[in-house]
């Protein structure tokens, strides 16, 4: 007679602790420099978002603040009637009476500005989701999504800082980095459009949303994500080309 072996049971496997995100500085320098670092995170462990959002919102609050020292209200209230009377803006006031309210002017501005920060994040989330999720049969998920368009929009932050660096050192408003600076004054809704999308920010823009996206569903090609991006992109900036051009022959009519 045989005498039964006691069977024990093995203790159950450790559950693994969910990976903690990398340091902000350090995804904030891999943003620019290996963003899959960043982005492959995100399929399965955490999903930061916020910091790289308050990063670009301080850094605008700084930018805005040393304003007055390089531009002042008075320049910044000929710029801007400049454009409201391209737009056909009647009853325009004086630049002098824009002026007095111009720090009441960008507190308010900073604040909508600050509120876009925000919101494009999900904005941008939504898209890519719409993009790899509907398209393309991947993930449908917003969160991870999100994360991957705060990080990407440092770049717009980078551009930001250097057209406004740009227009302190010059003394200057109307400063681009687009193409539109190649097409003389009045490009055409249609040209304007496509020079405002020929922007080497946006273009490395659009590549970090697609990347990221891609990264998220493994997936090994996002250059057909780009296209789909920079259609879209070009859309919307062809659509606010029109926008403008019924405006002024609405306003010119009058």
């Amino acid at each position: 007679m045989s005498t039964p072996v006691l069977e024990i049971a093995a203790p159950p496997a450790p559950t693994q602790a969910a990976a903690r995100p990398a340091p902000l500085a350090s995804r904030i320098a891999d943003t620019f420099l290996a963003p899959t670092r960043v982005f492959e995170p995100f399929r399965e462990g955490p999903t930061p978002w916020l910091g790289p959002v308050l990063v670009s919102v301080a850094v605008m609050a700084v930018l805005m603040a040393l304003r007055p020292l390089f531009i002042s209200n008075l320049q910044m209230a000929e710029f801007a009637l400049q454009k409201m009377g391209e737009m056909g803006s009647p009853n325009l006031p004086s630049a002098e009476e824009m002026a007095s309210r111009m720090g009441v002017q960008s507190v308010v501005g900073g604040v909508f500005t600050a509120a876009w920060l925000f919101l494009r994040v999900f904005l941008a989330g939504a898209v890519l989701a719409a993009v790899f999720g509907l398209l393309m049969g991947g993930r449908t998920a917003l969160r991870p999504y999100a994360a991957v368009a705060s990080h990407a929009f440092l770049v717009s932050t980078l551009g930001f800082v250097v057209v406004t660096a740009l227009q302190y050192a010059s003394g200057t408003l109307d400063i681009s980095l687009d193409a539109t600076l190649l097409m003389g004054d009045q490009p055409g809704p249609v040209l304007e459009a496509v020079g405002h999308t020929l922007d080497p920010f946006l273009l490395w823009l659009v590549a970090l949303l697609a990347l990221g996206g891609a990264t998220i569903n493994r997936r090994r090609g996002w250059a057909g994500a780009a296209a789909i991006l920079l259609g879209l992109q070009l859309a919307l900036m062809m659509a606010m080309s029109l926008a403008g051009e019924l405006l002024k022959a609405r306003a010119a009519g009058q």
